[in-house]
């Protein structure tokens, strides 16, 4: 039996370092999955109760550091996790080499953050921008029901009418969904793919797979989580993912946890010309 981790481990990395710093930032992507290249990096921002800190209206910086030096500086993009109850700061960075980095959150009407060091790696294990990502087979309705493909409590059934194999051999773009409402352990995969059907909306040629994180979601059900092939075939670390793919299958851009509609559409008028 294999259960991701969630995205963020608030209490253990708040032990970790210390616990109890006020305004302490928490880089949340997923350990060894952030490289050499254009990167998304997730910084939560807490207080010392693990209550989250900032909003929509609260403008931030963040500012990344290598070697003690002032490697970059970026707004900080808000991004809610679940509508009206928490979300994060996410910041578009392109590292020009691996190593360690250290990320701080400068309010523009606050005091600083102290840093959060994180590692960036020359080759991660998860399919990176640019790269051909594994033509899964995975499983398909009507040929299965859509109660066993999806813990979605309203599926739409063109999720599950293609493979990702499909999609990525299409010649077409596509977008790759990999969320288990029911059972995620971030309770975040519900929320992203709520997201996703409202993108779907707008674009009705558009191929999207939802792949369910979880095999056999009776005995998912009775707590024996064992993930699906194509999770492992990815090599994802953690839930959701979402992945956006141009017409030659290859990735344009990936999404770590909460994206907004914005940030997928931003791609998409890219990739869909």
């Amino acid at each position: 039996m294999r259960r991701l981790v969630p995205l963020i481990l608030l209490p253990m990395v708040l032990a970790a370092c210390g616990g109890g710093t006020s305004g302490l930032l928490i880089v949340g992507s997923s350990p060894q999955t952030i490289g050499v290249g254009p990167q998304r990096i997730i910084t939560a921002w807490v207080d010392d109760e693990q209550s989250p800190l900032g909003g929509p209206d609260q403008e931030v910086n963040v500012v990344i550091t290598r070697g003690g030096e002032t490697y970059t500086e970026v707004p900080g993009q808000w991004v809610w996790s679940i509508e009206g109850v928490r979300g994060y700061y996410v910041a578009y960075v392109d590292f020009d080499r691996a190593g360690t980095y250290e990320a701080t959150l400068q309010p523009v009407d606050g005091s600083d953050t102290p840093a959060t060091a994180f590692a960036v790696l020359e080759v991660v294990g998860i399919p990176e921008i640019g790269q051909l990502p594994p033509a899964s087979v995975t499983k398909t309705h009507p040929a299965i029901p859509l109660d066993q493909l999806s813990t979605d409590a309203d599926p739409n059934p063109a999720f599950y009418e293609k493979t990702v194999a499909d999609v990525v051999g299409s010649g077409r773009p596509g977008l790759i969904v990999f969320a288990s409402p029911a059972f995620c352990q971030t309770a975040v995969c519900g929320p992203t793919l709520d997201i996703v059907k409202e993108v779907a909306a707008s674009h009705p040629d558009l191929q999207i797979v939802h792949v369910e994180i979880y095999d056999d979601l009776e005995a998912a059900g009775q707590g024996e989580l064992q993930i699906v092939p194509a999770v492992a075939e990815w090599g994802l670390p953690s839930e959701p993912w979402v992945y956006v793919l141009d017409s030659g299958g290859r990735v344009a851009a990936r999404f770590e946890g909460a994206v907004s509609p914005e940030e997928i559409e931003d791609v998409l008028s890219f990739v869909m010309g």
